[in-house]
């Protein structure tokens, strides 16, 4: 696989890190978007409904930002590992970090589905990564 797609993971989350959730061009028009094991359990398709999902998903927290430290390719996957989320309780202005993990997969250049984790392992286990068969991109692209 192209560190194509590792790069454009992290144009994407260099936007999410500022709270700016809104670029759309790298995905399918017809994107699948879950967030499995999320309290909401939300699913979507099409950049619409992932919209719309991440708006429900979002609407509790100020000032949401997420940050991406280490990326694993696979395939035409590409894993957040370790995804820094932050925000602030609505209302009541309590910080809540989490880590979580992200699967994006690609086809034809685009990100046809992106799953979002609570459970790391799980994301892995989904991708079909185990263990030690893991190909980091370069850290500078």
């Amino acid at each position: 696989m192209s560190t194509d797609h590792a790069e454009t993971v992290r144009r994407i989350y260099e936007r999410w890190s500022r709270g700016d959730f809104s670029t759309v061009e790298a995905y399918h028009p017809e994107i699948e978007f879950e967030m499995p094991d999320w309290p909401e359990g939300s699913s979507a398709r099409g950049v619409e409904g992932m919209n719309r999902a991440w708006r429900a998903a979002l609407g509790a927290w100020d000032d949401f930002r997420a940050e991406a430290d280490e990326l694993i390719e696979a395939d035409q996957n590409v894993i957040v590992t370790v995804n820094r989320l932050r925000a602030s309780g609505k209302g009541s202005g309590a910080p809540v970090e989490a880590r979580t993990a992200c699967v994006w997969t690609f086809a034809a250049g685009k990100v046809v589905r992106l799953a979002l984790y609570w459970n790391v392992a799980r994301a892995l286990e989904v991708a079909g990564v185990r263990g030690g068969e893991q190909r980091r991109p370069p850290a500078d692209g």
